[in-house]
């Protein structure tokens, strides 16, 4: 695939015409000298749609509740969105006891 044939694709058309070519790679009917030019295609759609994934990765944020309001924070793939979902029961549990504690006085 030239580069001029890659910017013209989208991921989900990478994604879709990788999976021709495992699709027909899967069959075993195919030319020693085609499977390789498939196989070339293929490594550079994959290297293609990474590419595309790693920069959406890095534009992905989540909207997290902190003290002092609200905040957009990057989502990390590694902790996902269970740590917010911590941070949030945390916070909850400290507001909790602050209205308890004002009720006292």
């Amino acid at each position: 695939m030239q580069k001029q044939e890659k910017q013209k694709y989208t991921f989900e058309q990478a994604l879709q015409r990788l999976e021709e070519i495992v699709n027909k790679l899967e069959l075993g009917n195919v030319p020693l000298e085609e499977t390789i030019s498939l196989f070339q295609e293929g490594m550079e759609l994959i290297n293609f749609c990474n590419q595309k994934l790693e920069e959406v990765k890095h534009k992905v944020e989540i909207v997290v509740r902190t003290k002092e309001g609200f905040t957009l924070q990057p989502f990390d793939v590694k902790t996902g969105y269970k740590n917010q979902l911590e941070e949030k029961e945390e916070i909850d549990e400290i507001e909790k006891d602050e209205e308890e504690d004002e009720g006292l006085f």
